[in-house]
């Protein structure tokens, strides 16, 4: 049994749901709603239920009501689903981290295959991206709070004691276990702090550090030793600034063919795995030909830049992070590919490059990519791009902008990139 750390009231910034009655009542579950909740109807208002899945009768419980729908959780099973299966993790139910681990994997694959295509208005059919549901997590953020060290319980500040995650790789797990103990020792003095755990090729862990209390440099690199050998600490970062490590970058597999420098503290997909197959596939649909120019926005790393350079194309990369960038660029110069690297705020229409490109890649993050698509949607010159959206909602957004121009969705897959979560990855190839 996990144990739960909850903040002291005067502390907790949580808000609280009081149920609007302390009754019960039966529902019939119709559906899962987009975050995994099931959806019923009572006295004519949509209820979302914690816990139900489809085809289920439950006694459910209000927690919150609102104008147009209610909040509830089942607290009772009454008729069970098919598909319902045990949680493979013992802290499912309190840890916030994964929502679908009552749902057999090939119906959370279905649910979301499903979304993806109800997005796309069916126009053509979607494909399914998927690999092995646990142990598929590079990268982990823990949080600190008063002698307790794990994961943030579900909508609230509370920390749930972890001593080990079923979706992080094993290598991972037993790092963070490792070094539990000198961490708890370390952190003893902090109000809360944030941990950025991050598996590298050939077993390597790092570690980001962000602390509410000032650290010396002394104590960051008193912490850096205790660490050794199974972590080490890449950055403190507290109210006294920012103490960095000189460590040779982690290394991250992009596609079979390259790999990337990267840091706790830079943006890599989680999933190993499932990126690979994600870069491979993208490439390929963008099918860009030697000597054509393309243009990655948001690039990051360069996950999909370098392969894309592989294939032959002369590649302009757009990104505003600028240190992900110079880490980028040097290994550009290492391997003399045709990239550029630039730097853009890609939410300002006035700083989107063009240049004539023919065809372009996005991977946004959860704000998506209006500006850009808005950019393509009046260059003339532009005739194919490959999307890449981690929100079902801005996807549906830019789309139209880019359908409305011309654009035709061409192929799509959805990319299950997180299994046992509601989160969804899309791969969308369009051409005009």
């Amino acid at each position: 049994m996990a144990t739960i750390f909850k903040p002291s009231k005067r502390n907790a910034r949580a808000k609280r749901a009081t149920p609007a009655d302390k009754g019960v009542f039966e529902l019939q579950i119709e559906r899962l709603a987009d975050d995994g909740r099931g959806i019923a109807h009572h006295n004519n208002k949509v209820v979302f239920v914690l816990g139900a899945l489809p085809g289920e009768r439950v006694q459910a419980r209000v927690l919150k009501r609102h104008k147009r729908f209610d909040e509830a959780e089942s607290v009772q099973l009454l008729a069970a689903s098919e598909h319902r299966v045990e949680s493979p993790c013992s802290q499912y139910g309190q840890c916030g981290g994964c929502q679908l681990q009552h749902l057999a994997y090939p119906e959370q694959v279905e649910h979301k295959r499903s979304r993806l295509s109800a997005i796309i208005d069916e126009c053509v059919d979607v494909e399914v991206m998927a690999g092995p549901p646990e142990a598929y997590r590079h990268r982990a953020r823990l949080s600190y709070r008063a002698g307790h060290l794990g994961f943030k319980a579900a909508a609230t500040h509370h920390i749930v004691d972890t001593a080990a995650c079923s979706v992080l790789e094993p290598a991972l797990n037993a790092a963070i276990a490792a070094v539990r103990e000198p961490l708890l020792h370390a952190l003893k003095q902090s109000h809360q702090a944030e941990l950025l755990f991050s598996l590298g090729e050939g077993g390597r862990v790092g570690l980001a550090v962000e602390d509410s209390r000032r650290r010396s440099n002394e104590w960051s690199e008193s912490l850096a030793n205790a660490l050794l050998p199974a972590v080490q600490l890449y950055q403190v970062r507290s109210s006294d600034g920012i103490w960095v490590n000189e460590c040779e970058p982690l290394r991250y597999s992009s596609s079979i063919s390259h790999a990337l420098d990267f840091t706790p503290t830079d943006f890599t997909q989680a999933n190993r795995e499932l990126n690979t197959q994600l870069v491979e596939r993208s490439v390929a649909w963008l099918d860009a030909q030697a000597g054509e120019f393309v243009i990655d926005y948001f690039c990051g790393l360069g996950n999909f830049s370098f392969p894309l350079a592989q294939s032959g194309a002369s590649v302009l990369a757009v990104d505003a992070g600028e240190e992900m960038l110079a880490r980028a660029r040097q290994r550009t110069q290492e391997q003399a590919f045709a990239i550029e690297f630039a730097c853009a705020d890609l939410f300002d229409s006035a700083q989107i490059p063009l240049r004539q490109a023919s065809a372009a890649l996005l991977d946004p993050p959860r704000a998506g990519a209006r500006a850009v698509c808005e950019a393509i949607a009046g260059s003339p010159s532009m005739r194919r791009v490959v999307y890449v959206s981690c929100d079902p909602a801005t996807l549906a957004r830019d789309l139209a902008i880019l359908c409305e121009a011309g654009f035709e969705i061409k192929k799509a897959a959805m990319v299950d990139m997180f299994p046992h979560t509601h989160h969804m990855e899309s791969l969308i190839l369009l051409e005009r």
